[in-house]
């Protein structure tokens, strides 16, 4: 077994009349302001093999190609192989099995834990109660409970990465805990997948490093149910390292025609203490342009370019807080000027609400803590770039907002 995990903060979530009265309510509390119930549309059938689709991060459940028993169950990048199919097979009383094609073995709690964070593996059906899943819709997603032990199907932290594992964890509302139901060979259809191409100030962080946070990592919370948030950000990454390390392609392999590539980066492209980081203005312009850009637009994707969200950068003397990577910023009103590329100015966004609390609250946003305020910082920090989980939320929330001025079809799923 795996250390186990600490409790998460709770995303919003639908619960539609398919929920169980008990779990709603218990999660309902936990979560502290779900939204309302809404029609039921994520309905399954039993014999229809399908792909399961991680809200958090669009991967699908994967079995890699092992028959064996004890295979545990990961997160990939869809290809509708056997080993990424499953269908539901009616247990009786209201739960089901979830058998996987290639090796009609069933997803089972690891030696029937009860705990957070128990890894979920393929067994042969012995009729356990550790094999068997309550399925609630909870619109477009579903989320699937344990009979054995009440807890959710969740990919482990959070993660965006291929290769992640699953195991489970109690209901949080998580997007990490909502899968899509997608019949093998469908295309995901006409819900929208925004894919975040960025740093460490958007990327999705474990719970190790808390209140560290992503504006990425809370941006689905902003979104309807029938949008999915795949954020491929990464700490210490320029435009340019993104693309040499393949994460660009990455992206480009798995995304689908009218799914959005939003694009921030300039933050680690104006370090030029770090070669392998520092990309000029100028080179920064020509790949946004023809490798995000193009590659998206290639795709039938829609590129959306935002530019560096601000710092912790107050400018006493003017009374306001300065621009940052001004260049960078420079570039990109560019390619709008010279492409009509759909941008939000997150630079601008930002540096008017910092404007508008001031410096004092602004120091609350980014990850300026004090000795003992938080476990995993028994000496504080004093971080004026990256953001706590306020600040992240903030930051995502402008980012939801420079959405919905966009005029595109995703502006419609911002809630």
């Amino acid at each position: 077994m795996r250390q186990q995990r600490q409790p998460r903060g709770a995303l919003g979530a639908r619960f539609t009349r398919r929920s169980l009265a008990g779990l709603v309510t218990g999660a309902a509390a936990a979560a502290g302001g779900l939204t309302a119930a809404s029609p039921a549309h994520a309905a399954f059938a039993t014999g229809t093999w399908y792909v399961l689709e991680a809200r958090h991060s669009g991967l699908v459940l994967d079995l890699t190609s092992s028959t064996a028993n004890g295979a545990e169950l990961v997160q990939q990048n869809r290809t509708d192989a056997a080993h990424q199919q499953f269908r539901f097979v009616d247990a009786g009383g209201g739960y089901y099995k979830i058998q996987a094609r290639h090796s009609n073995l069933v997803l089972d709690v690891y030696a029937k834990s009860r705990d957070d964070g128990a890894d979920i593996v393929q067994w042969t059906d012995n009729g356990g109660a550790n094999q068997q899943w309550q399925i609630i819709d909870e619109g477009t997603y579903l989320r699937f409970v344990n009979r054995n032990s009440g807890k959710s199907l969740d990919v482990w932290e959070r993660s965006t990465q291929p290769g992640a594992r699953v195991s489970q964890y109690t209901a949080t509302g998580g997007t990490n805990q909502q899968f899509r139901p997608i019949p093998v060979g469908a295309p995901s259809g006409d819900a929208p997948t925004i894919y975040i191409a960025s740093d460490s100030t958007a990327q999705t962080y474990n719970s190790s490093v808390y209140p560290l946070t992503g504006w990425g990592q809370k941006l689905a919370g902003y979104f309807d149910a029938d949008t999915t948030v795949a954020n491929r950000a990464i700490g210490g990454r320029s435009s340019r390292s993104f693309i040499e390390q393949g994460r660009l392609q990455a992206i480009l392999d798995v995304i689908q025609p009218d799914d959005y590539l939003y694009v921030q980066f300039g933050h680690n492209d104006a370090d030029y203490s770090k070669p392998e980081r520092y990309t000029p203005p100028e080179d920064y312009k020509r790949y946004l342009r023809d490798d995000y850009m193009a590659g998206a637009r290639a795709k039938g994707a829609v590129p959306v370019l935002i530019t560096p969200v601000s710092r912790l950068d107050y400018d006493a003397s003017a009374g306001r807080f300065r621009v940052s990577f001004p260049a960078y910023v420079d570039k990109v009103y560019e390619l709008v000027d010279e492409t009509g590329v759909d941008m939000i100015d997150l630079s601008a966004r930002s540096r008017a609400y910092l404007d508008s609390i001031g410096p004092a609250a602004a120091e609350d946003v980014f990850m300026h803590l004090a000795p003992g305020e938080y476990p995993n910082y028994p000496d504080g920090a004093n971080d004026s770039t990256h953001f706590q989980e306020y600040g992240a939320n903030q930051m995502a929330r402008l980012v939801a907002e420079g959405t919905a001025a966009l005029p595109l079809p995703i502006a419609d799923h911002v809630r």
